[in-house]
């Protein structure tokens, strides 16, 4: 008997505005992708805004790449110790204080 751990899609689903209301992010942060190109700032609703969007990190990320889709939470990165992160990790802590 196999067993298996249980795949992302079995994970508690999570919008963005939990991370903002847990304060691990606040409204007036600035994301950026990986190579710190593109920017959009967190409103206070858990939206993201620029000055081309303003939309969920899923569609500020596809509107800023021109891609018909985008994983917001891997395409978006914070800062911590210096260090660029995913905001994905965010969720991940959130889910692991959820267990």
């Amino acid at each position: 008997h196999l067993a298996t751990t249980p795949g992302r899609r079995a994970a508690p689903r999570i919008a963005f505005s939990a991370v903002v209301e847990a304060g691990l992010l606040r409204a007036g942060d600035v994301l950026c992708d990986a190579a710190g190109r593109l920017s959009a700032t967190i409103a206070a609703d858990g939206s993201l805004f620029c000055a081309q969007a303003r939309g969920s990190i899923h569609q500020v990320g596809a509107l800023l790449t021109g891609a018909p889709s985008c994983n917001g939470w891997t395409f978006w990165h914070y800062e911590e110790a210096g260090i660029r992160l995913p905001i994905d990790v965010l969720r991940e802590r959130l889910r692991a204080d959820m267990a």
